[in-house]
């Protein structure tokens, strides 16, 4: 029995077969087997009539131009087989003889010629057929191991695969860059080599992301993630490193780190142009821009771990500076990270510690008379109390401390404003301004805090006044003019301050219900010998009028700067020039002193 010692079953049969055809001088062989629904050989026990029994072989396929699988004959005698309980079954048709041999619990072979078969070799194949079903066995059993360790193979590899890589964009994920980053720092300190890491993140995609839907969103970052494997060398990492950022690793770039930096600059510009590739989603068309950071390593006593902060820093200083070209990492960006985290620290401690105070800047008229004052918080600090608001409220900001800090100055503000009214205020005395950041104005609860801070220290709600930056007015507008009418309701009266530095609607300033624009201190600066600052100026002063609103110069320093604004029609006015700003008692006493003469 010439069947090969391989335990394909396929091959197996045909070897058979053919042996078969030639020993036998038969016309052809057929071989028929029990089979699952995916007609799958299977072992077979039970009523074989029963069984769904497959044509899996004819040697040779045809005969007179047709498939075997479609004869009739040939399908009729193997039914007529599986229907008696012999092992064997000749049937004569056309000058034909089909001899059906059952292999047990597998199926039926099928051996025609145009002689009957004798009946001792009928006999003689009995034993044979019986043999070559345990070799049948044994194939499907090999063959079931086989695709099951494929399977296992397969389903180890997706593991494996999705272990190592981003879900959504199928880039490499934290885990795999992590251990390749490890792998080309280690690498370029043994060979004297140099690599770097681009930290990547991408501007105007959160807003995309919460009006658009996450759909569009995830659309936008797989067409990201197709762009950067599009540009980078096949030994490059490129990673997801969550939400909105990405990271280029690129771990081997020469001996020289000029070289590098080289490479660095032309992969950063390569994919400054392809974010900046309009993105299409459906009908839509989104652009994006990015700002990157990165590091170049080797660093002596530097890890991965310090290599991704680095580059991470670097990437927000480019975001800080709006700058469309990439940032190295240099030292001095960790150093005010350093000094931010100092800041932070001390700023908890000084909402817990009371250390802020509110000074005030009155606020003069054309007659000299005190017609209101603008509240401006200091750190009583021994180590901060002669610093610039200017360097801790952004910080603040940042960290969200401004909403405590804000929330600490709109409830001081009113409870020393009631003690001033029930002190007695001039008539002149008109409002009291609170500056207001851009995390307070977005909150959802800012008018009932305000409201709140009204109702718990009883002041005149109609002597306050609530300052918002023209640019914040911009950025937050629709915002700002639900927050506005609200306080209109009130009595609390709105301001528009540092005017002239945005980009203000002439259609949002004449729907605004505020009373009062505030022209910026650097447009009153030396107005009276700048024709460009007195240009601006005076367009805001006409502005004011065609709108019916105040307009009060702030940042007046001299006479001459006084007479300039008086001369072009600004009739209120904030500055050195008038008082620098003043501890609450001494504010109390000067307007007290104003009070006094007025009775």
């Amino acid at each position: 029995m010439a069947i090969g010692n391989g335990l394909e079953l396929n091959e197996m049969m045909q070897s058979f077969m053919r042996v078969s055809i030639a020993r036998l001088d038969l016309s052809s062989a057929h071989l028929f087997l029990f089979c699952n629904e995916n007609n799958e050989p299977i072992q077979f026990i039970g009523d074989a009539e029963k069984a769904h029994l497959n044509h899996c072989i004819s040697i040779p396929i045809q005969f007179l131009g047709e498939l075997w699988s479609h004869n009739k004959v040939l399908g009729d005698a193997v039914n007529k087989h599986l229907q008696n309980d012999e092992w064997v079954s000749v049937e004569s048709v056309g000058g034909k003889f089909y001899h059906c041999f059952s292999l047990p619990e597998h199926g039926v072979m099928v051996l025609e010629g145009v002689a009957p078969l004798e009946l001792s070799i009928q006999k003689s194949l009995k034993p044979i057929f019986k043999k070559l079903a345990l070799s049948c066995y044994a194939c499907i059993v090999h063959q079931s191991l086989a695709k099951e360790m494929v399977a296992r193979q397969s389903a180890e590899n997706k593991i494996a695969y999705q272990a190592a890589h981003d879900e959504l964009t199928q880039l490499y994920n934290r885990r795999t860059l992590t251990e390749n980053l490890k792998k080309a720092i280690s690498n370029c300190e043994a060979n004297n080599k140099f690599g770097a890491l681009i930290f990547i993140d991408l501007n105007q995609f959160k807003s995309i992301n919460d009006v658009m839907g996450h759909d569009v969103g995830d659309k936008i970052l797989k067409e990201v993630a197709n762009r950067l494997n599009n540009i980078t060398r096949g030994k490059d990492t490129v990673a997801r490193f969550g939400g909105d950022e990405f990271i280029i690793l690129l771990p081997d770039l020469g001996d020289l780190e000029l070289v590098a930096e080289q490479i660095v600059n032309r992969t950063t510009t390569r994919v400054l142009d392809i974010i900046e590739t309009p993105f299409v989603v459906g009908d839509l068309i989104y652009n994006l821009s990015c700002s990157m950071g990165y590091e170049i390593f080797p660093v002596a006593e530097k890890s991965f771990h310090d290599v991704i902060k680095n580059a991470d820093l670097a990437m927000y200083e480019a975001k800080n500076l709006r700058q469309r070209a990439a940032v190295r990492y240099t030292c001095s960006m960790s150093e005010r990270l350093n000094r931010r985290s100092v800041y932070v620290s001390e700023l908890k401690s000084a909402l817990k510690n009371n250390e802020f105070v509110l000074f005030y800047q009155p606020q003069y008229n054309l007659e000299g008379q005190i017609i209101g004052a603008e509240a401006l918080l200091r750190w009583n600090n021994p180590r901060r109390i002669g610093e610039s608001p200017d360097v801790y409220i952004p910080i603040a900001e940042d960290s969200e401390l401004i909403l405590a800090i804000g929330d600490w100055v709109l409830n001081e503000s009113c409870r020393q404003l009631k003690i001033l009214q029930e002190q007695g205020l001039p008539a002149s005395f008109k409002k009291l301004s609170i500056n207001v950041s851009a995390k307070q104005l977005g909150q959802a609860d800012f008018f009932e805090s305000i409201s709140r801070a009204i109702k718990t220290s009883g002041v005149n709600s109609k002597q306050l006044t609530i300052e918002i930056t023209e640019n914040i007015l911009i950025s937050k507008i629709h915002d700002a003019m639900a927050l506005i009418s609200q306080l209109r309701n009130i009595g609390v009266d709105c301001a528009i301050d540092d005017f002239g530095t945005g980009y203000s609607s002439l259609t949002y300033l004449r729907k605004l219900p505020s009373s009062l624009i505030k022209i910026d201190r650097n447009f009153v600066r030396d107005i009276h010998k700048d024709p460009e600052n007195r240009s601006i100026a005076k367009m805001i002063v006409a502005l004011g009028e065609n709108l019916d609103m105040d307009i009060l110069a702030e940042g007046v320093e001299s006479a001459e700067e006084l007479e300039c604004l008086k001369n072009m029609g600004c009739k209120q006015y904030q500055g050195f020039y008038f008082s620098v700003p003043l501890s609450f008692d001494q504010f109390a006493s000067l307007v007290k002193s104003r009070f006094s003469e007025a009775c």
